[in-house]
């Protein structure tokens, strides 16, 4: 009789087949899950959410096994919409959304059964719409390799933003903020989309809710300017002089900013006096560059000599 000879290709084939075959029989039998879905509120006209929204609800459902892994890691279409409009107030401005109003709202495209819903009562309060624009601000952090810097302050295309919401709560606003971004190693300029925060999701509306804003960034370097004058500032009305009547200042700045600047684009003045003459004059210079130094650091206040015969 011939020994049968094991076959390691023969087993493996049949491993695979009896997961597979678990796999179907599993997949394809039924049952019961919860699912966390985005939850919208939509408020009567010219009306606004007072309430605080949930931004999710909790779903139970029914289904085989390959249905709902897909909502749960695939497909994402299944949410809960609540529309007021379609709702009779319980009081003024004031609806109760019991358990069949919010199944009712679940859309999904899945063959998914909804069996329950958790919260199972809603009191949801609308009030006075408000419109106002408030300014925006750009929340970040950018750190620049090493030899580059930050030249400006970002710039956004858009300097205020709109928001809609409860009166009471729109009329506190004072501005608006983007969500925080982090830039690293940056060594150009980048123009970056940002979203809008949704802090208040359930209460505002904000338009728009992307921003694209503008982050300037150059090579860092030094520069002499030469032959930059030395006066005095309005606050000293005198008849002394100075000497030297000029100075050299040193700018660092990005090597595009620094390249435009010449001495009457920067005013050195001196604003106050000392005692022993030695003053050092103060100078300011376009934001977009950094005063280093001067040389001479110091100069000299004193009154005109008088030539006698």
């Amino acid at each position: 009789m011939a020994k049968r000879r094991f076959s390691i290709r023969t087993l493996l084939i049949a491993v695979l087949a009896a997961v597979g075959l678990w796999t179907y029989v599993s997949l394809t039998r039924t049952y019961e899950d919860d699912l966390d879905v985005p939850f919208v509120v939509m408020s009567p006209p010219n009306q606004a959410m007072l309430s605080t929204v949930p931004a999710t609800v909790r779903i139970r459902v029914r289904a085989t096994g390959l249905q709902i892994l897909n909502a749960l890691y695939f497909t994402k279409s299944v949410a809960c919409t609540l529309d007021l409009a379609a709702m009779n107030p319980d009081q003024a401005s004031t609806y109760i959304a019991e358990s069949d109003d919010l199944l009712r709202g679940v859309t999904t495209t899945l063959p998914l059964r909804v069996i329950a819903v958790e919260p199972d009562r809603l009191t949801l309060t609308t009030g006075d719409l408000a419109v106002k624009r408030v300014p925006l601000r750009i929340r970040y952090a950018l750190a620049c390799r090493p030899g580059f810097l930050q030249t400006s302050e970002p710039t956004s295309d858009v300097i205020d933003v709109e928001v809609r919401g409860s009166r009471d709560v729109v009329e506190r606003l004072t501005e608006w903020s983007t969500e925080r971004i982090l830039l690293e190693d940056v060594y150009t300029s980048r123009v970056v989309d940002i979203p809008l925060s949704d802090s208040l999701q359930s209460l505002i509306n904000v338009q728009p809710s992307r921003v694209r804003v503008q982050f300037s960034v150059q090579q860092a370097a030094d520069r002499t300017i030469p032959d930059v004058p030395v006066t005095f500032g309005v606050a000293i009305d005198t008849l002394l002089t100075i000497s030297p009547r000029q100075v050299s200042v040193v700018i660092r700045g990005g090597v595009d900013d620094i390249a435009t600047i010449t001495a009457r684009d920067l005013r050195a003045e001196i604003n106050e006096l000392s005692p022993s003459g030695i003053v050092r004059p103060r100078v300011t210079a376009p934001s977009s560059v950094r005063v280093i130094s001067t040389a001479p650091g110091f100069v000299r206040v004193h009154a005109p000599s008088v030539r006698t015969r």
